[in-house]
């Protein structure tokens, strides 16, 4: 584990505190040893600073986790040549690929720095030099610590583990991950075997609470984005659904809403769901972990590389090495559609300057398919004036004060002989759920500016669906004027970890497995409701309306409504791979695309950490 060796053991850090603007603001300094360098509250919070400098590693959220992971889910599919990428292409995982290492090794080096900071400080509050207010600052700091220790070992066991635990076999004596929980000082201390995945699961639960324990509920806005008790609950709440232990897992859920975000206030569902991939709604009431980016030279690991590993080929320097898979696009695709029937009797009626049947029931159609009626169908009658252009873009524009991006007016030359106004309507109503359009750059759609600066705007040049989280290049004429951060290359939106939406599925699932259907359908419901800009407070959900759940389109058990729930709301976050391990489904959903029972549950130990250690000291999971 020569990991550890290179990036703790020796105790050097490189990060130190410039300024009190943000908690992440860092310059390099190099060569001080911890043991020198943790004096004071001050150079404490700086070497906390580095602890979360871990989570920008080379395949963590600089941009690596979510190729292992979207992959994995098939969420992304591979479009250009990258020899590290193609190991975790259809689970040709190898452990000899430099991914799968470098993962391992990232979340490793966050452990390392967590026990080294944590150790130390206790050495310093041990002192008695310090004051009892100072004293529980420090406190609160190995809080942190024990936090990012436990989400690293989280990361691990689940990623690296045997298999996933069932409620209650967590004291399984299968293969976790090695467990280093003190400082390293020696050679022969990185020596050990795997623990089992029992004690694993048991370290990260400890670890976790620990966390909940010390950190406070809120931060000053010196340290606003770091962890807090909250979010500690959270992911208390996130353990206990791997373990399938679900009472436990409602109570930390509702623990964790309970302690109020980051700011002081209520955690909240922000009202528009794009907010939760932008520069301007960072931190905000929906937030419960998240990566804080710079902005800053992506040489210093501390702004994301998100966008151009991910990013479409000409939307911002992207790369276009991946597309969004089109059996995923099509999971949004939940319009409704007429009977054929229906159309053949009546798509070829001659018009006669009235709204005829068929127009009558295509705007029911897309009603239903948008899921909420924009306008009552007499409204929609009133709009017409003779004129089918008039009505497209009379139809348009009411879809657009109501936050409708759809455009029925998709055919230039659409007149009334053929009904081509009809068919364009037609084609809407196989609408989709709104958050495709803030998951996805969709062809002939979505316009994009070509640099940060940009003051022309050009349709997206591609022919298929990008990603598009994190990715700021929409239809802004001026990204300066909008004080929104540019540089090339890489960019520093916060890329949300863990959000309250996240939260509020888990629990509604929790809910239904342990008999509660009255909040399960309720969370569910909250969730639906924003993506549909309908209101979700609890006073509005006594009132039904078509997104709810159960709806006429619902179909299967409540858990079936989870996972396409989840399937949407959550996409390319890099949460649904493991998802489907969690409910068995991998199997199902992916044989045919190499998925392997028994072995691509997870990721072979990288052949070079087993040669560091010993190769019959840290065993290699079994089918590699």
């Amino acid at each position: 584990m020569k990991y550890i060796k290179l990036v703790a053991s020796v105790t050097l850090f490189s990060l130190l505190l410039s300024s009190c603007s943000d908690f992440l603001e860092v310059e390099n300094y190099e060569g001080i040893p911890a043991d020198e360098f943790i004096t004071s509250v001050n150079n404490a919070q700086t070497a906390v600073n580095g602890v979360y400098s871990g989570l920008y590693g080379e395949y963590l959220y600089y941009y690596g986790i979510y190729y292992y992971t979207c992959f994995a889910s098939q969420e992304l599919e591979f479009r250009a040549t990258l020899g590290d990428v193609k190991p975790l292409v259809n689970y040709a995982y190898s452990d000899q690929a430099t991914a799968i290492n470098t993962y391992w090794k990232n979340l490793y080096s966050i452990v390392s720095r967590a026990n080294d900071v944590s150790t130390k400080i206790y050495d310093l509050i041990n002192s008695g030099k310090l004051t009892v207010s100072e004293n529980q600052e420090l406190m609160q700091m190995i809080g942190e610590c024990k936090f990012l220790r436990g989400f690293s070992y989280f990361l691990l066991t689940r990623s690296f583990g045997d298999k996933l635990p069932s409620h209650p076999a967590y004291n399984s004596n299968e293969l976790g991950v090695p467990i280093l929980d003190t400082l390293i000082v020696s050679r022969e201390q990185l020596m050990v075997p795997r623990n089992t995945l029992g004690e694993c699961w048991s370290v990260i639960l400890r670890d976790f609470e620990t966390a909940y324990n010390l950190l406070p509920t809120s931060w000053s806005t010196d340290k606003l984005g770091a962890v807090t008790k909250g979010a500690a609950a959270g992911y208390l709440g996130q353990v206990y659904m791997y373990l399938k232990d679900y009472e436990s897992a409602k109570t930390w859920f509702e623990k964790s809403v309970q302690c109020g975000n980051q700011r002081g206030g209520d955690y909240q569902l922000v009202e528009n769901y794009a907010w939760n991939f932008d520069f301007l709604h960072e931190n905000n009431s929906e937030s419960i972990f998240e990566v804080q980016f710079q902005t800053i030279s992506d040489d210093t690991r501390l702004a994301s590389y998100l966008w151009r590993r991910l990013g479409p080929d000409g939307v911002g320097g992207g790369f276009g090495i991946v597309n969004v898979a089109m059996d995923w696009v099509n999971k949004f695709n939940i319009g409704y559609e007429l009977t054929q029937e229906v159309y053949d009797e009546y798509a070829n009626l001659p018009s006669t300057g009235e709204i005829n049947i068929i127009t009558r029931e295509v705007m029911k159609a897309y009603q239903v398919a948008i899921g909420v009626q924009v306008f009552s169908e007499e409204e929609f009658f009133e709009l017409y004036t003779g004129d089918w252009d008039a009505l497209g873009d009379a139809v348009n524009q009411v879809l657009r004060a109501n936050h409708y991006r759809l455009d029925v007016k998709t055919e230039p030359g659409w007149g009334t002989a053929d009904n081509r106004y009809i068919q364009t309507i037609l084609n809407a109503s196989r609408s989709a759920d709104p958050r495709m359009y803030d998951s996805f750059y969709v062809p002939g759609r979505d316009s994009v500016a070509l640099d940060w600066a940009a003051t022309k705007v050009i349709d997206y040049p591609n022919s298929y669906y990008g990603f598009k989280k994190y990715i700021p290049y929409n239809a802004v004429e001026n990204w300066a004027s909008e004080g929104l951060p540019g540089f090339q290359g890489s960019n520093s939106i916060n890329q949300r970890i863990f959000r309250l939406a996240d939260l509020y599925l888990q629990y509604a699932e929790a809910c239904y497995r342990t008999g509660d259907n009255t909040n399960a359908e309720k969370y569910l419901n909250k969730v639906r409701r924003r993506a549909w800009k309908l209101p979700f407070d609890d006073a509005s959900l006594q009132v039904k309306e078509s997104v709810d759940y159960p709806s006429d389109d619902d179909t299967g058990d409540f858990i079936d409504a989870i996972i396409a729930e989840r399937e949407k709301e959550l996409c390319l976050e890099g949460h649904l791979w493991f998802d489907y391990l969690r409910w068995n489904k991998a199997e199902e959903l992916f044989k045919t695309k190499g998925f392997e029972p028994n072995k691509h549950h997870r990721l072979p130990i990288p052949l070079a950490e087993r040669q560091i250690v010993g190769m019959d000291v840290l065993l290699q999971n079994s089918g590699y």
